[in-house]
């Protein structure tokens, strides 16, 4: 049977959006972008915590989803409620070229983010070593520990290779 509600859990770069939307356009499920939902206008202005969960209640109570984002604490009921948590582990190297590479391609296009630049690139950049080396609030330790309790339900990607055995297993 195939998942109806899935969340996709992964730090910064590790390619949530772009799995998000890959498993949206097999199953047909709408995809919610966890940021979509803290910022009320993105990356600029905040929603409270409250707002946050009142949306992320209202998504986990429909009868099927895909969620993408980094957060543990608002997203709770969102792992309660998944049929599928997929866990992006990928390596810290892969992510740091991702995130480079995104910050290129934004550059050279015509579409711009709200403080897109080289300096919240970097600052991006540092968030990943610190979840790497346990030196920040949200740490990889803290994702691996937090997960084990819907271990049945959760799959870990670290590689292409796992990414692309997922998707054949969803069509």
């Amino acid at each position: 049977m195939k998942p109806k509600r899935i969340h996709i859990v992964g730090i910064y770069g590790t390619g949530k959006s772009t799995l998000a939307k890959k498993i949206g356009k097999i199953l047909g499920n709408k995809i919610y972008d966890l940021d979509e939902i803290k910022y009320k206008r993105k990356y600029d202005k905040s929603r409270t915590v409250k707002e946050r969960l009142k949306i992320i209640k209202e998504i986990s109570n429909k009868k099927t989803w895909i969620t993408e984002g980094t957060w543990l604490d608002y997203a709770l009921p969102l792992y309660k409620k998944a049929d599928l948590i997929i866990f992006l582990e990928i390596p810290k190297r892969t992510i740091y070229k991702r995130i480079l590479t995104r910050y290129i391609k934004r550059r050279l296009s015509k579409k711009r983010y709200l403080k897109d630049n080289l300096k919240t690139t970097k600052k991006i950049m540092k968030k990943v070593k610190q979840y790497h080396s346990n030196q920040s609030f949200l740490t990889l330790k803290k994702h691996r520990d937090y997960l084990k309790k819907y271990a049945k339900k959760v799959i870990i990607i670290k590689t292409e290779k796992d990414i692309k055995k997922v998707l054949k297993k969803l069509k």
